[in-house]
């Protein structure tokens, strides 16, 4: 584990970095794009419309390079803008568990008719895979999550006494009560039968249970989805023909599909201020994932609230007893030979813990999955040769080793 301190001052951006925010927000990845880009450049956002349904394309930033063969400028932007949208929707459709359709079996759906045998798209039955072979049993913690979100409404500290575990007992009785059903396999299992075939099995005692407290969400990926979402649009743009650029998510889930060198921005928060803590130049094909316990935009208000006291309430909740937790206060994660989604996976029992335990960050850099984080006014990082091109200074002053 390598450190390095934070030293210098707020220097200039580089070209494209803003396409890369990794921890920052989507009105401010659209605003450095206006800003890097101009009409003749070769360079596009890519837009997903939202005329024939719903999408997923509000929480993403799709840079595109044109210059397919064969096709002019304009028929090219109309193609590629039509094939990401259908994707968009199609990924909307798959993860939602607050509606069914017609033609996409949802994870509402499943939840709808447990102990019974549904088929699904390749990419959901993917992304349920992945989350099985994890060991991970988040996905189970559905009930609590739809409960959980009532944290992010509130306006107001003493709002929080309905939602938040930590402040209301006969709450965290309720969540731990979720939790152990959501640990047992024996209560509820998923169960994947090959081809794309699913059956949710949960015993008559849990659904019991949930008809008493009116509960109908018995699996959600909830803050997880992007990551299996950016996983599913790489492949599909990829296999398209539309690989030349790099999706990036407002919450921090990274899929680079070309050899274009990039900027990756870290951030670190330092008492109530956040801050630029530093640059990482690389280049090519590239996942990554970035977790962090406080907002840096508009839209990171549906994932935090932070108390009068400056305590922060965050989405990434502990499989074991529902509460929230984060050992430091952002981890990036990132690898050449792995999907944003087996990343997320991997980090999750490293992040969502009381203390960051060092040791698996190096076991999962023997994976392939390197780490880098900010803790104390220090940059560690697993990667000898972790291209540190910029570091800067917290606002408030020098910071220490």
């Amino acid at each position: 584990m390598e450190h390095v301190e934070l030293r210098g001052e707020r220097g200039g951006r580089r070209l494209l970095a803003a396409g890369l925010l990794l921890a920052m927000g989507l009105g401010l990845v659209a605003y450095a794009v206006t800003q890097l880009f101009t009409p003749q450049s070769e360079w596009i956002t890519v837009e997903a419309g939202v005329e024939e349904g719903a999408t997923c394309g509000g929480e993403f930033t799709f840079l595109y390079r044109l210059g397919a063969e064969g096709l002019s400028p304009r028929e090219e932007r109309r193609a590629v803008t039509e094939c990401y949208t259908q994707l968009c929707r199609k990924a909307y459709q798959m993860f939602q568990t607050r509606e069914t359709f017609g033609d996409v079996t949802s994870l509402r759906a499943i939840n709808s008719q447990p102990n019974t045998e549904l088929e699904v798209e390749p990419a959901l039955y993917r992304a349920l895979w992945e989350m099985e072979e994890s060991g991970s049993r988040a996905l189970y913690l559905g009930p609590i999550y739809e409960r959980y979100e009532g944290v992010f409404f509130c306006q107001e500290d003493r709002e929080l006494a309905d939602f938040d575990p930590r402040l209301n007992e006969e709450i965290r009785r309720e969540f731990q009560t979720i939790a152990d059903f959501a640990n047992d396999p024996d209560s509820i299992q998923l169960e994947l039968l090959g081809e794309g075939r699913v059956c949710l099995r949960v015993s008559e005692e849990y659904l019991a249970w949930a008809r008493r407290e009116e509960v109908d969400a018995f699996i959600d990926f909830a803050w997880m989805r992007n990551a299996f979402v950016a996983d599913y649009l790489a492949q599909e743009l990829e296999f398209a023909g539309y690989g030349r650029g790099v999706l990036s998510s407002y919450d921090g889930f990274v899929r680079n599909m070309d050899s274009e060198a990039y900027t990756l921005l870290l951030y670190d928060r330092q008492g109530q201020t956040v801050y630029t803590a530093a640059e990482i130049a690389y280049q090519g094909p590239q996942s990554a994932v970035s977790l962090r316990n406080f907002p840096v935009s508009e839209l990171d208000s549906w994932r935090f609230y932070q108390l009068e006291d400056g305590g922060m309430r965050t989405w990434y909740l502990d499989p074991a007893d529902g509460l929230c937790r984060s050992a430091v206060p952002s981890l990036t994660c990132y690898g050449t030979d792995w999907g944003c989604g087996e990343i997320l996976l991997a980090m999750l029992p490293v992040y969502v813990a009381d203390e960051l335990r060092t040791e698996e960050l190096d076991r999962l850099a023997e994976a392939g999955i390197q780490s880098v984080y900010c803790q104390g006014g220090v940059i560690y990082h697993t990667d000898p040769q972790l291209p540190l091109t910029e570091l800067h200074r917290d606002p408030e002053g020098g910071l220490k080793k």
